[in-house]
């Protein structure tokens, strides 16, 4: 996922995939209210007809947002794992393409979602098909259906709750939370981070 800070090279005009990065970045930092078609377009320098090149208005745009947020997000991170020989890599794999995702965004998203049902639509099934993911790597491990459901359930809601409280877990503690989860309750065996 690239950062639009600067007009691309070799082009005179943004993208639709800049202008969607460059919203989702904004979120990092602002609520959704205040992510107007005004402010993405100062923030980039553009005109309002270069968005309206690419969008039919504002609630077009937030809509391919959630779409562009649950590709990049989501979908995208699951392709970058597969090529990984087994379950346990990939679950490795998976938890650190997550840790590099910044936490504003989807933070300014879960709480977008608490108050319209577009936002909640797609986060829905972020949340769905994330689970899914980490409900097949544990089946995979674990050969036991039902715990890998229930082990979904409590990996998704760490990653979640880690990111929710302020300020967010992160670096040495957040390693060591994983770890002791990973051990004790996945049964991984993992070295100690450090």
């Amino acid at each position: 996922m690239t950062s639009p800070t600067s007009k691309p090279a070799n082009t005179s005009r943004w993208s639709k995939t800049d202008l969607l990065t460059a919203g989702l970045e904004m979120l990092a930092k602002i609520s959704i209210e205040q992510l107007t078609i005004d402010a993405l377009c100062k923030r980039l320098d553009v005109t309002k007809g270069s968005f309206y090149h690419h969008f039919k208005g504002r609630r077009d745009y937030l809509e391919r947002l959630l779409t562009h947020w649950a590709d990049q997000w989501t979908e995208e991170r699951m392709r970058a794992v597969e090529g990984t020989a087994n379950a346990k890599e990939r679950f490795l794999a998976i938890v650190a393409e997550g840790q590099a995702l910044p936490h504003g965004p989807e933070i300014s998203i879960r709480a977008w979602a608490q108050r319209d049902a577009m936002a909640q639509k797609h986060l829905e099934r972020v949340d769905a098909v994330r689970m899914e993911y980490l409900r097949g790597l544990f089946e995979e491990l674990t050969g036991d259906a039902e715990r890998a459901l229930l082990l979904s359930r409590i990996g998704y809601s760490l990653y979640v709750g880690t990111r929710m409280v302020a300020p967010p877990i992160t670096g040495l503690e957040h390693a060591r939370i994983l770890h002791l989860t990973a051990t004790e309750l996945y049964g991984l065996n993992l070295p100690e981070p450090d």
